[in-house]
């Protein structure tokens, strides 16, 4: 038996993946981050995980090595980076709001899983649109709210991002 089949997973991975990988990388920097209360480099991060996770889709597409594997990985990846990264960041900036904290860390675990519905559900079809607000938006409108300083709007912002996500709206992928 040689080493390779022992760790054929490597033999799945394509190029795309690692920009996938990169992305959950970056997400998970982000978490370390704001557990650390480095917010503005856990936004930064975030946005970075962004960046991957936009040029995941064309560069598959553009390569031909668009793969069941790979959009299974880009799904962890975003709901790692998409969902768990903007929560922990998110709680980190509003849990001295005092009474309102519990409030906003409820709905905090509604967005995880409004996120993680938004995955499974993504997972199962294979369409030219996205039904519901993709979760990458997420990772983009969570470190803006960071860096314009409007916090305290999180738990709004997290409620309608959640309520968006799981909706049946359609909307058309670019690539």
């Amino acid at each position: 038996m040689n080493i390779k089949d022992n760790f054929s997973l490597f033999g799945m991975i394509e190029f795309p993946d690692v920009l996938s990988l990169l992305n959950l990388l970056c997400g998970m920097i982000s978490v370390l981050f704001a557990v650390e209360k480095e917010f503005t480099l856990a936004a930064v991060f975030m946005l970075v995980a962004v960046f991957f996770g936009l040029i995941y889709g064309r560069i598959a597409n553009f390569m031909k090595k668009d793969t069941h594997f790979g959009r299974e990985l880009a799904s962890l990846a975003g709901l790692g980076s998409f969902g768990v990264a903007p929560v922990l960041l998110a709680f980190q900036t509003t849990k001295g709001i005092g009474e309102g904290w519990i409030f906003a860390a409820i709905i905090y675990m509604v967005f995880i899983a409004a996120a993680a519905l938004r995955h499974a559900r993504a997972n199962l079809k294979e369409t030219k649109y996205f039904e519901g607000m993709p979760s990458l938006v997420n990772g983009l409108i969570v470190p803006v709210f960071y860096f314009v300083g409007l916090t305290s709007w999180y738990p709004f912002i997290f409620l309608v991002s959640a309520i968006l996500m799981i909706s049946a709206f359609r909307l058309r992928k670019l690539f």
